[in-house]
C-alpha cells in the first residue's frame, strides 16, 4: 500500500508540475496591429505626413519625399544607388520631394531640381499595418529626360480608398541616370554602366518590399506601373534579371515600344555617347577623367549632352548585368518576367496601334495572363469639340479618379493638342466621373488579383493572339476585339500661343 501511494503521490505530482508548465509555455496574447496615423515608422526612421481629402470625402493619408536610397552626389553619381542613412526623431514627410535632373518640363509640380532626388510617396487609406493591400508602384512618365512623382494627380486619394497602397517614384533621368562610359564601366564591378535609373527603381522596389508592410501593403503583392516613359522603366523592370521577386502585376500604359522594337542601345554605342560627353565638357581621357566628369555641375552635363556632336539619348543599356540583352529580343523569346500584364493606349495615339498588340502577342505567347485596352472617355468639354480624342496622358486623370484636379494640370492641358482638342480646363459630368471611378475600381482589382474584371461591372477577357479582345475603356465600357483597329489620329489643329 505504501508503494502504491507514493506512487500515485508521485504521479499527481508530475501531472501537476506539466500543467504548470504548460501553463507558463502557453503563448502570451498577440499584440494589437499597429495603428495607422500620420506618423508612421520604417527602417530608416519614422515619417510625420498629412492628411488629405479630394471630392469631399476621400480621404487618405499621404507621406511625400521618403528616401530609399542615398543622394547619389560626388563620388556617388554614377552608381548603383546605396542604402538611405538612417534618421532620429521624425522626418517631415509633408513636401513634395526634388526633381531629378532634366530640362523645362510642364510635369508635376515647381519643385526644386537637385541630385539629391531618389525618394517616394506612399498614399494609403488603410487603418492598420496588418491589412496587406495591394501596393500599386508608379513610374512617370517623360521619356527617361524628365516628370516627377511630385504630382497631385498621381498621389490622388482615390486608388487608395479602393483598397490599395499607392507609391510613386522618382529616379535619375537623362544623362545623370543613362550615361554609359568606359571607365564607368571599368569601375562598376560588373563589366557594365549607364543603367542607374534602372537600377533606382529596382532600390524602390527593395524599399518597398522592406517598409511597405508599415503603410498596411503587402509585399508580396506588388503591381508595377507606368505611363508613356514609365512604361518603358515598368518594361526595363520586367527584362532584368535582378528584380526577381520584386514586383508581381505590371501595367504599361501607352509606352510599350521598348518590347517590340530596338530601343535598348549595345553598351559599346553607349560608352561611345559617354566619351562625346566628356569630350563636350573639355575633359581628356585618363586616370581623373571620371573625377573631371564628377566635378561638373548637373546643368552642365545637361548642356553637354544635348549638342548635336554628343547625339545623347536615354535609354537602357544592354550591359549584360542589368539588362542582358536587347530587351525587344528578350519579349521575343519569352525571357520576360512573366506576370500578369495590362497593356493599352489612348484612342487618339495611332502611332501606338502596333506595339500595344505586339506586346500583348508576345506576353501572352509566354503564357503570361494579358490585358488589352484602348482608352476613349473624353471630359464634356472636350467631348463636344468636333475631332478631339483621347489623346496621350489623359487616361492617368481617370484611373487616378483625379477629376478634375488631372484636367487643370499642366501636364494634361500640355498634352491636349495632341488630340485635336483645345487649351483650357474642359467641362466635366458625372459621366466623367462614373467612369474615373470605374477605371480606378478596375486597375485596383487587377492589383489584388491579376485579373481585372470585376463582378456586375465588367467581363474583361484575356488578350491572345487568336481572340484580339480588349477593352474599350470609356463610355459605354464594353468588351471588344480587334485593338489594332481601334486607335485613330486626331485630326491637325491650329497651335495658338497660350
Amino acid at each position: 500500500m505504501f508503494r502504491f501511494g507514493t506512487s500515485v503521490l508521485v504521479t499527481a505530482l508530475a501531472l501537476s508540475a506539466c500543467s504548470r508548465d504548460k501553463t507558463a509555455e502557453a503563448p502570451a496574447p498577440a499584440a494589437a496591429p499597429a495603428t495607422i496615423s500620420e506618423v508612421v515608422q520604417t527602417k530608416q526612421g519614422a515619417v510625420r505626413g498629412t492628411t488629405v481629402t479630394e471630392n469631399e470625402n476621400v480621404t487618405a493619408f499621404i507621406y511625400r519625399g521618403i528616401p530609399y536610397a542615398a543622394p547619389p552626389v560626388g563620388e556617388l553619381r554614377w552608381k548603383a544607388p546605396q542604402p538611405a542613412p538612417a534618421w532620429e526623431g521624425e522626418r517631415d514627410a509633408t513636401n513634395w520631394p526634388n526633381r531629378c535632373p532634366q530640362g523645362q518640363s510642364s510635369m508635376g509640380t515647381g519643385a526644386p531640381i537637385s541630385e539629391d532626388c531618389l525618394y517616394l510617396n506612399v498614399v494609403t487609406a488603410a487603418k492598420t499595418a496588418d491589412e496587406k493591400r495591394p501596393v500599386i508602384v508608379f513610374f512617370h512618365g517623360g521619356g527617361l529626360t524628365s516628370g516627377t512623382s511630385a504630382s497631385t494627380t498621381y498621389n490622388h486619394p482615390t486608388l487608395p480608398n479602393k483598397g490599395v497602397v499607392l507609391v510613386t517614384v522618382n529616379s535619375r533621368l537623362g544623362p545623370i541616370g543613362y550615361l554609359a562610359h568606359p571607365a564607368l564601366t571599368k569601375e562598376s564591378g560588373h563589366g557594365s554602366s549607364g543603367n542607374y535609373g534602372t537600377l533606382d527603381l529596382k532600390a524602390s522596389l527593395e524599399w518597398i518590399r522592406d517598409n511597405i508592410a508599415a503603410f498596411g501593403g503587402d509585399p508580396g503583392n506588388v503591381t508595377i506601373m507606368g505611363e508613356s516613359g514609365g512604361g518603358t522603366k515598368v518594361i526595363s523592370q520586367m527584362a532584368s534579371p535582378l528584380t526577381e521577386g520584386l514586383f508581381h502585376k505590371a501595367i504599361v500604359e501607352s509606352g510599350s515600344g521598348l518590347a517590340t522594337s530596338d530601343r535598348s542601345l549595345k553598351l559599346a554605342d553607349a560608352e561611345a555617347m559617354g566619351v562625346k560627353l566628356a569630350t563636350a565638357l573639355g575633359i581628356k581621357d585618363g586616370p581623373d577623367v571620371l573625377a573631371a566628369m564628377r566635378a561638373a555641375s548637373w546643368e552642365q552635363i545637361l548642356e553637354a549632352a544635348g549638342k548635336k556632336e554628343v547625339g545623347f539619348r536615354a535609354s537602357p543599356v544592354v550591359d549584360g548585368y542589368v539588362i542582358p540583352e536587347p530587351v525587344n529580343e528578350m519579349f521575343k523569346a519569352g525571357k520576360q518576367r512573366k506576370v500578369p500584364l495590362i497593356v493599352g493606349a489612348n484612342q487618339g495615339e495611332a502611332s501606338l496601334q502596333t506595339s500595344v498588340p505586339q506586346t500583348a502577342d508576345l506576353h501572352s505567347k509566354a503564357g503570361a495572363p494579358t490585358y488589352v485596352y484602348s482608352f476613349t472617355q473624353l471630359p464634356l468639354g472636350w467631348r463636344q469639340e468636333k475631332g478631339c480624342v483621347a489623346f496621350h496622358g489623359l487616361e492617368l486623370t481617370y484611373v487616378f479618379g483625379a477629376i478634375p484636379v488631372g484636367l487643370t494640370s499642366a501636364t494634361t492641358q500640355g498634352l491636349a493638342r495632341g488630340g485635336g482638342c483645345s487649351v483650357g480646363l474642359p467641362a466635366h459630368d458625372e459621366q466623367d466621373m462614373k467612369v474615373a471611378d470605374q477605371a480606378a475600381t478596375i486597375w485596383a482589382q487587377f492589383a489584388k488579383t491579376g485579373n481585372p474584371s470585376v463582378k456586375d461591372l465588367v467581363e474583361w477577357p484575356a488578350y491572345t493572339d487568336q481572340n484580339k479582345a480588349y477593352l474599350s475603356l470609356g463610355t459605354p465600357l464594353e468588351a471588344k476585339i480587334g485593338v489594332e483597329n481601334s486607335y485613330v489620329a486626331p485630326p491637325a489643329r491650329a497651335t495658338n500661343a497660350e
